[in-house]
């Protein structure tokens, strides 16, 4: 297993106390104590299949959540599931934790008296994109590229909590164009890839994902094949991204960001994509995304 990036790599005015004050007055959610659970249980070797239903069972909300998800058109069942134990032999154990795992984010993260409906709808976007992405490309583990684009940008809700003029450094960096990390720098002197890492550690995900997170605006590691402060894997992951987020965009019918049009390329490039490859996959995943999203209508 390769060794964690440095995860604090605050400005360099900053003095190493400044910059742990900094960290420490930021709150990084606990995993939920059922999540932790229901991972630990799927990590075994003879999996107690009953003990995760009833675990789940006895959350109404995550209960309700895997059979609206298991009831939906993305899946094109026959007849529906009227119960947590139908519902996982339909979605699978993989299935059901990243369903899990996407309503415990966004219930954790949520900041009090804020829409983040946008926000949580273009994770879970680029989650099934990244997914898609991994197994066309076969660059991957596609259930790891799935947990990597639904946390990779887990650091901004937790930068909203603290912060309360972080919704205008968002507004900056889409209104200019610049380095959104270079932004938060100067406002905040952090930003939010080196937080959601750290919440993605907590968490104790695959340490692919924590680095992917703490690195995927370092642009440079798409050209530079040596190994050392990324793995195969975790490049392959943050090419996955640029390309998701690409990816939704077109679908969303919102303007590419910055990033796109400057290393776009990069990413293209490192997965061995070619213009017509992408043109061809976009129109899978805006099929793809059409059935999510009119799942949840």
């Amino acid at each position: 297993m390769s060794a964690e990036p440095e995860l604090v790599a605050l400005d360099a005015s900053l003095t190493e106390r400044q910059a742990e004050e900094l960290l420490r007055s930021i709150t990084i959610p606990s995993c939920p104590a059922i999540l932790t659970t229901l991972m630990h249980e799927a990590r075994q070797d003879d999996v107690d299949f009953p003990k995760i239903v009833r675990l789940i069972a006895s959350d109404v909300g995550l209960a309700a959540s895997v059979l609206k998800t298991a009831n939906s058109p993305f899946f094109a069942l026959r007849s529906k599931v009227q119960n947590v134990q139908q519902a996982m032999s339909v979605l699978g154990l993989k299935n059901l934790i990243s369903i899990i795992t996407s309503v415990t984010l966004r219930t954790s993260l949520s900041p009090p008296g804020v829409n983040m409906e946008r926000f949580w709808d273009r994770s879970g976007y680029a989650a099934a994109v990244c997914s898609h992405i991994a197994r066309v490309t076969r660059s991957v583990n596609r259930d790891l590229a799935y947990t990597f684009g639904l946390f990779h940008d887990c650091g901004i809700p937790i930068l909203m909590q603290r912060f309360p003029d972080y919704k205008q450094t968002l507004a900056q960096a889409n209104d200019t164009g610049e380095d959104i990390l270079n932004i938060e720098y100067a406002r905040h002197a952090t930003n939010h890839a080196i937080v959601g890492s750290m919440l993605a550690r907590n968490w104790q995900l695959p340490v692919e994902v924590v680095q992917a997170i703490a690195l995927h605006h370092e642009h440079e590691l798409l050209e530079d094949a040596r190994e050392g402060k990324a793995t195969g894997e975790v490049r392959a992951l943050i090419a996955i991204c640029h390309i998701a987020a690409y990816a939704v965009a077109r679908f969303l019918d919102v303007r590419e960001d910055r990033e796109w049009v400057v290393h776009g390329g990069k990413a293209m490039g490192y997965l061995g994509l070619d213009a017509d490859e992408l043109t061809e996959m976009i129109i899978e995943i805006k099929e793809q995304l059409s059935e999510i999203r009119d799942s949840k209508l």
